[in-house]
């Protein structure tokens, strides 16, 4: 029993006091970046967002009607304009249906798009290309949820190709 007490005394409590200071380091640097390095890159988004408006835009599919994918047309349209083509991946949200509205189905509706417009303004987004097909009702419900936030564009399918309609506002 002497001998697992040496043992545990002259090798295993060195090693582990080692070992615990080395496992500080990465913690106390997670910490760190959390607490005060999140802050730091909050504010310098909203600074960047402050100085340069316009610059972070993002594109909205409403995609409403059933056996109609329009995410081709627009990739289509997206690809022949160089300000759309620059928009990256990350800040594009498609919210599709493959069946007819109902009026049972707005408050699903309202939901989904109330989480894609949450994830478009957090990712710091103030001008929305929307791409609509459905019901005009939900153009104003698209308006109506990004009258304090971005400014969104609407762009409707006409003759082959899409056409900006200019911005969406409240009255």
């Amino acid at each position: 029993m002497d001998a697992v007490r040496a043992f545990i005394g002259d090798w295993l409590d060195p090693v582990a006091t080692v070992l615990g200071l080395l496992s500080l380091v990465p913690i106390v640097w997670t910490w760190w970046d959390v607490t005060f390095g999140r802050r730091r890159r909050e504010r310098a988004l909203l600074q960047h967002i402050r100085r340069a408006p316009g610059e972070r835009p993002a594109i909205l599919i409403m995609d409403l009607l059933p056996g109609k994918n329009i995410r081709a047309a627009v990739e289509n349209y997206r690809r022949a304009e160089p300000p759309l083509a620059a928009i990256p991946d990350e800040r594009l949200v498609q919210i599709e249906r493959d069946e007819f509205l109902t009026p049972d189905d707005m408050a699903d509706l309202y939901r989904e798009l109330r989480a894609a417009a949450a994830r478009l303004l957090a990712a710091g987004t103030d001008c929305i290309h929307y791409f609509h097909a459905g019901p005009g009702i939900v153009a104003a419900l698209v308006g109506a949820e990004f009258a304090n936030g971005a400014r969104v564009l609407l762009y409707q399918y006409e003759a082959g190709t899409y056409r900006c309609f200019g911005p969406l506002r409240l009255p």
